[in-house]
């Protein structure tokens, strides 16, 4: 069943388009989400149309206010394209693996055509980084040390991807919701029927692997890029079992309670749902009698 906004939003085409346009600079998931429900529920044609119009828009007040035209181009075809292939994907075969799966695999392809053309990471990634460094203390947020800013450049590729990965997933997941699902599955056991399967799971193993012999940052940024996608399983394995066993939705309060504690926690969190997820995908967590 389609929520209210989400029905309310698909028999609105202007509004709709307005808000993938004016959202798109701060609020880039929330525009990507929109997308994805028009996509599930109205198909990708009508939906890439819809972001071709608000392009238009974006790209005309983008010139008005005269500067930042090459950034917003790349974010509107980045963001609207992604959330366009998932939720295409997600409407034609009524599942959010396979959308999730071929998403995660492009960008495990991504990290690895950019380690072999690209011969200086470090060199490509650290003006990039300086010029984050200024922006921020322009906007006079201090920095301890920013020369640990600079020492992630040989992870920048990794985490750019990752970041992306996590917030198209999200999309896709927020949009899916206010379609109410797909091919007539509810949106619930969409999400709790997420598994990246061996290719993905083959790819984070040889990756992990790769990491503790030295293969770096190659091995690394496959691993984060991954690890986002199973951080996805892992919360899905959560839900299945409360699904499944009929507890109250109160139960997964301590479940993402944690990723409001502070970076220490929040980044034992994460790596915990990932390694369920990752568990799940080669011995099977969701099982009625697992626990």
């Amino acid at each position: 069943m389609r929520s209210a906004f989400g029905a309310w939003l698909v028999e609105r085409r202007l509004v709709r388009i307005a808000l993938i346009a004016v959202l798109l600079p701060l609020f880039g998931v929330i525009s990507a989400a929109v997308v994805v429900c028009v996509t599930v529920v109205k198909g990708w044609r009508e939906s890439l149309a819809d972001c071709l119009v608000a392009l238009v828009l974006v790209v005309g007040l983008t010139v008005m206010a005269g500067e930042g035209l090459p950034q917003i181009l790349f974010s509107s075809v980045s963001t609207w394209g992604i959330a366009v292939l998932m939720g295409g994907l997600t409407g034609i075969y009524g599942v959010l693996t396979l959308a999730v799966q071929v998403f995660v695999l492009l960008c495990c392809i991504a990290i690895i055509g950019f380690a072999v053309l690209v011969d200086d990471p470090l060199g490509f990634w650290q003006p990039i980084l300086s010029l984050i460094v200024e922006q921020m203390q322009l906007l006079q947020v201090e920095f301890t040390d920013p020369n640990a800013i600079m020492a992630l450049a040989p992870i920048m590729s990794g985490l750019f991807v990752a970041g992306m990965v996590a917030s198209s997933i999200v999309a896709l997941l927020l949009g899916c919701w206010w379609a109410g699902g797909a091919k007539g599955v509810s949106f619930r056991e969409l999400f709790i029927g997420l598994r990246f399967g061996y290719v993905i799971g083959g790819i984070a193993a040889v990756a992990g692997v790769g990491s503790l012999l030295g293969f770096q940052p190659l091995a690394g940024n496959l691993l984060l890029v991954a690890g986002i996608g199973f951080l996805f399983q892992g919360l899905a394995v959560v839900h299945w079992h409360v699904v499944r066993r009929g507890l109250p939705g109160v139960v997964l309060i301590p479940v993402y309670l944690p990723l409001f504690m502070g970076p220490s926690i929040l980044i034992l969190a994460l790596f915990l749902f990932a390694a369920i997820g990752f568990i799940d995908n080669w011995y099977g967590l969701r099982r009625a009698k697992i626990i």
